[in-house]
């Protein structure tokens, strides 16, 4: 569990006071707070260590219960090149007023050959899994599992609904 002093508490009030915010208090609870534990996964890193992800799946989930399915992702370009397949893909969101929010990302991904040979298993799956990739770091650009793939600086905002008379009432009970 979070220290309370390392979560940036913002009163909901203060929301409205960020110019164009086309987030409602519950959008931007679920986009910018802390990734639940059972969705972390980690995997060995290049050169030693391990790295932690989220799949796919998980971040179709939080952009559908974010959005109501009111988004959309687009490879824009790909190319095979030095053993890996690019994917240069964007993310757009729609918010309830109709606004926009647009990410635009690269994804990767090392394309796996046959043993003995320099002949790809599965070509397919690899431009697959750089799309994922793609589509992974454009939602990490809105916020969404920012406590993964931007670790340093991360800090978990709560969106406090009380008013300042409800905390004190509740700090004196």
């Amino acid at each position: 569990m979070q220290d309370q002093k390392d979560l940036a508490l913002i009163d909901a009030k203060e929301l409205s006071l960020v110019e164009n915010n086309a987030l409602n208090p519950e959008q931007l609870a679920r986009v910018l707070g802390s990734t639940p534990k059972q969705y972390i996964h980690r995997r060995p890193a290049k050169g030693g260590g391990t790295w932690e992800y989220v799949t796919g799946g998980y971040i179709r989930k939080v952009l559908n219960l974010a959005f109501g399915w009111r988004w959309d992702f687009e490879v824009l370009e790909s190319t095979v090149a030095y053993g890996e397949v690019v994917i240069l893909g964007r993310l757009t969101c729609t918010t309830e007023a109709g606004d926009k929010i647009i990410k635009t990302q690269y994804g990767n991904k090392e394309i796996i050959t046959r043993k003995g040979s320099d002949q790809p298993l599965s070509i397919g799956n690899d431009y697959k899994a750089a799309t994922t990739d793609a589509l992974k770091k454009c939602a990490a650009e809105i916020g969404i599992a920012a406590d993964i793939y931007n670790a340093k600086d991360f800090r978990e905002i709560k969106i406090d609904t009380e008013s300042k008379e409800e905390q004190i009432e509740g700090q004196l009970s």
